[in-house]
């Protein structure tokens, strides 16, 4: 039809020249209710109105915040409620206050303009309203809230099915003195017949903001369980409407030592402390045991540890710690995980980061949409799921299931943490989903929504939105479970007009795809740079190192303790302090440094007594060596002795159990081989035997004390010789004297009565020097007889002796 072509020309041109000559009016019209009632035509989105211009600057007089704005969506017959609360903060009265709203009759297609939307300032001054609230005045420092109420004939909406979703919308206050300000936000027009809609679930991350808290500060702890961050976790999690990301630390609380007023250990020292969970720590665990239900539940790294950080930094040993210590608690906990995931942030996402995630075992990473999608800015957005083949040297070539919440409306649902406009909030969450459903999809389409594992949510601004999501006509509830299930059942396609029941996903990505993406100052999220990509919180060589080392010390005092209660607080600080919650090395730096204190009071609880020395005279004995436990638990550790140099036979090392607060002497068999002097180096260790030893053998609990000893092994011997020697020679000697300096005379014996008290009083005999009673045979004496005192005369005087006849 070559005929035709010179006639079109002329045609396209003239067209051309009225649409330029009638733009102006025509979208200044758009925004009237006369030109609003005019159906408009589905082929092109209209462009964006030019920004109206802002009121005086910032300096604005008032403050608004949308309390409510419904309904869900709206239908024709339906009637648009909006409330507005006003707050003169100026010094004078608002006079004549009242709210204008206006429209734009245009459906938005591209998510950008709802960005660009918000994003304007200044009062909104495009065209007449459409219906403005009742005048009153405000006095300074006072709130009044303004409503309106429009019938949805009068917005001018097209009543056409196929034109459904979204609608901007501004609430402008004026007063007596001109328009003072706006509120920009969205109203979903949705007609009867209107079909479009897709799947979305959300899934919450389980975790503390700080994931240490509840062992580094207690009080913090309790009071975010109390009316915080934990305490919004807690009425969230009973939600049928969420999926959980968990964190099994909050399962599995630290127990911490008792000190309530008047308790024995904080008058006693020598009292054992008692150790218990706290009970808004166990409130939690129990919250989450008896909410989980049959939803989905993915598993966190215990206290959020940064297990790629750690193992890049030559730490896997903490990794595979943190690792274990996760999977037990989920034995202990009977809850059924659905996967193991990790996150990476959009800023640190590469083909690296994927690789490194498949090395840590887990089998799903959730990372931002945008970081995965070839191209973000699609007409049509697929599915959150897509599959991610391993490719590097740590990744083992295997396969990850990518989860891919959309950024945006995860950037809105994290921002809901009681200081945003919850209604604003919503009403842009609602705005975003539904110019998603209404996109040109003929494969069903699976949304997930996550925010980021820092927002401290608000507990009601959060339910509020998940209500009105659930209110969502558009909006199919759906589980993370689904998402998981196609991606592993290859029930995806990567072809949005292929109808059937196979998702419209991002299929099997590309590594060359992969790419950093952060959120812009609009507040869309767009790729960045891989040569930007964030690499400032990644843990230091020697901070990961240091805590290896820390949980090291810590296994080798839980070995030895009959009960390990006191090592939950130090092994979760030594754990938190490797979590990517931290932004910063500093922050890390210093709960490692309040971790390696705690681990230092428990090993310097632990001591040998020293002592000044000792000497060794025979050829073995025992060495005593006594053990000190400041612990509140009895500890079973081995007593290692060893000498510097082999003039000594150090014998069985002993293992001994000390009480709690106690201590104990224990001999060591020390056989002497040669004379000299030692040193003999004392270490307490775990007991290499025991069941639950530490692998790699028997493990340092303190550090060497040094006890001097003086052997001389044949000192003995000659000891016993010379004593027999001189007792040898003193016999000879006394006999040898008792010959030179004896007589020959004996000494007279002595006749008469012994004197009884000296006798009885020392043992000698003495003639007695009282008087006899008087006998028988002293009433006739013998005449050969002599008296006592004859006699003694006579042994006086023996010449007077010889004297008597």
């Amino acid at each position: 039809m070559p005929s035709t072509r010179p006639l079109l020309r002329p045609v396209l041109a003239a067209l051309l020249t009225v649409t330029m000559l009638l733009a102006p009016a025509l979208l200044a019209g758009a925004a009237s209710p006369a030109s609003a009632a005019a159906p408009a035509t589905p082929a092109a989105p209209s462009a964006p109105s030019a920004p109206s211009a802002p009121s005086e600057g910032a300096d604005s007089a008032v403050d608004l915040t949308l309390t409510s704005l419904d309904p869900t969506s709206l239908a024709p017959g339906g009637t648009l409620t909006a409330r507005v609360r006003v707050t003169n903060t100026s010094e004078e009265s608002l006079d004549a206050a009242s709210l204008e709203l206006r429209t734009r009759s245009s459906r938005v297609t591209d998510r950008a303009q709802l960005s660009q939307w918000e994003g304007l300032t200044g009062p909104d001054t495009a065209g007449e309203p459409v219906a403005s609230s009742d005048p009153t005045v405000i006095a300074p420092g006072d709130s009044a809230t303004l409503q309106i109420r429009v019938p949805a004939e009068d917005l001018g909406f097209s009543g056409e099915s196929y034109l459904w979703g979204t609608r901007r919308i501004s609430l402008t206050l004026s007063t007596s003195d001109g328009p003072q300000d706006a509120i920009r936000t969205f109203v979903v027009w949705r007609p009867e017949g209107a079909s479009g809609s897709i799947t979305e679930s959300v899934l919450l991350p389980m975790t503390g903001t700080d994931p240490g808290a509840a062992a580094a500060d207690p009080p913090a702890y309790a009071d975010s369980a109390a009316s915080g961050h934990l305490a919004s976790l807690q009425a969230l999690a009973g939600r049928e409407d969420v999926d959980w990301w968990l964190d099994p630390q909050l399962l599995d609380p630290p127990r911490l030592e008792v000190a309530e007023e008047g308790d024995p250990q904080t008058t006693n020292g020598d009292a054992a402390a008692e150790y218990a969970v706290p009970e808004a720590a166990q409130a939690i665990a129990s919250t989450l045991q008896d909410a989980v239900g049959s939803r989905t539940v993915l598993a966190m790294p215990y206290a959020r540890t940064d297990l790629a950080g750690l193992r890049e930094a030559g730490a896997a040993d903490l990794a595979d710690a943190a690792d274990a210590l996760g999977r037990d608690t989920w034995q202990a906990s009977g809850i059924i995980l659905r996967s193991r995931a990790v996150g990476i942030p959009g800023d640190e996402v590469t083909a690296e980061a994927l690789d490194e995630a498949a090395a840590t075992g887990a089998d799903t990473v959730i990372v931002p949409s945008t970081s995965v999608r070839e191209d973000p800015g699609s007409s049509v957005t697929p599915s959150s799921i897509g599959t991610y083949e391993a490719t590097g040297a740590t990744g083992s070539g295997r396969d990850l299931r990518v989860l891919a919440p959309d950024p945006e409306l995860s950037a809105e649902f994290a921002s809901l943490d009681g200081g945003t406009d919850p209604e604003l909030v919503t009403q842009r969450m609602l705005a975003e989903t539904a110019t998603i459903a209404s996109e040109y999809s003929q494969a069903p389409r699976h949304l997930l929504i996550s925010p980021d594992p820092e927002a401290a949510l608000d507990a009601e601004a959060a339910g509020t939105a998940l209500d009105a999501l659930d209110e969502a006509p558009w909006l199919t509830r759906g589980t993370t479970d689904a998402l998981l299930s196609a991606a592993e059942q290859d029930a995806v396609t990567t072809n949005p007009s292929t109808p059937g029941d196979d998702l419209y996903a991002l299929g099997t990505i590309d590594p060359a795809t992969v790419a950093p993406s952060a959120e812009s100052e609009d507040g869309t999220w767009t790729r960045t740079d891989p040569a930007d990509v964030a690499a400032a919180t990644d843990i230091a060589p020697a901070l990961a190192r240091r805590l290896q080392d820390l949980w090291g010390e810590l296994d080798t005092l839980g070995a030895v303790m009959e009960d390990d209660a006191a090592l939950d607080g130090p092994r979760l600080e030594v754990l938190s302090a490797a979590s990517e919650h931290w932004g910063s090395a500093a922050d890390s730096t210093a709960r490692a440094e309040l971790a390696e204190t705690a681990v230092a009071d428990l090993t310097g609880a632990i001591s040998v007594v020293p002592t000044s020395g000792y000497n060794l005279i025979s050829d073995s004995a025992g060495v005593p060596i006594t053990v000190k436990n400041s612990l509140d638990t009895p500890i079973t550790v081995r007593i290692a002795v060893s000498s510097d140099r082999p003039i000594v036979r150090v014998g069985e090392q002993p293992v001994v159990t000390v009480p709690a607060r106690g201590q104990i002497d224990k001999t060591v068999p020390v056989e002497a081989i040669a004379n000299g002097t030692v040193t003999l180096s004392v270490q307490l260790t775990s007991d290499p035997d025991a069941e639950d030893a530490p692998d790699g053998g028997a493990q340092a609990l303190t550090s060497t004390s040094e006890v001097p000893l003086t052997v001389n092994p044949a000192w003995e011997n000659w000891t016993t010789l010379l004593l027999v020697i001189g007792m040898g020679a003193l016999v000879v000697v006394g006999v040898a004297r008792a010959r030179h300096t004896g007589s020959s005379h004996r000494a007279p014996a002595v006749h008469g009565p012994e004197d009884p008290v000296v006798l009885a009083r020392t043992g000698r005999s003495e003639p007695t020097t009282e008087p006899l009673p008087p006998t028988a045979d002293d009433a006739h004496p013998d005449p050969t007889t002599e008296t006592g005192s004859e006699a003694a005369a006579a042994a006086e005087d023996p010449e007077q002796k010889e004297e008597r006849p």
